[in-house]
């Protein structure tokens, strides 16, 4: 199973502020750390700003589901939730946009009935300027077999991306 223990240590530095928090709306709701949305809330593809410390990019995110099937017996965890590249700084308000299209296409949260609330976090990558996705990891959709279990040291590896500069999270049931 993908460790996930590198998340959570991301978790830890939102709260005592080593990292940046990455500005996350989910249709009406703006993401502070840890805000509780309605899972029927979470259609919307997410739309992202950049810290205004931010260079313009370009930036990769990944957002993970870090408790599924249940808090307590994560086995099907880090869910992918979303994978875009090619995120920059577009406007003065910080918005961040991409031309590419999703590698993972924003999936809504959908923990099971009954379900504690699950983490889903926003993990924005630095990316080199001229790097791409591989041509074997786009113009496919997602599966959901490809989601579960997602070794995000290994995809980070593949596109070749840098640091964690920022991160944020809501949880949902």
């Amino acid at each position: 199973m993908p460790s996930v223990s590198k998340h959570e240590a991301v978790l830890e530095g939102l709260k005592n502020g080593t990292h940046r928090t990455l500005g996350v709306s989910v249709g009406l709701h703006q993401v502070t750390p840890g805000l509780q949305i309605p899972k029927g809330d979470t259609q919307p593809t997410p739309t992202l700003s950049a810290p205004s410390d931010l260079p313009p990019g370009p930036y990769t995110v990944i957002a993970l589901d870090l408790d599924a099937p249940f808090v307590s017996w994560n086995v099907m965890s880090p869910i992918a939730h979303w994978i875009q590249t090619g995120l920059h700084v577009k406007q003065l308000g910080q918005a961040l946009e991409s031309d590419e299209p999703a590698m993972g296409p924003w999936a809504a949260a959908g923990p099971p009935p009954g379900a504690a609330p699950h983490r889903y976090v926003f993990f924005l990558y630095s990316q080199k300027p001229d790097s791409s996705p591989p041509p074997n990891l786009t113009g496919k959709p997602m599966g959901l077999g490809q989601r579960m279990r997602f070794d995000t040291e290994a995809i980070v590896k593949q596109l070749g991306l840098g640091e964690i500069v920022a991160a944020n999270y809501f949880v949902s049931n």
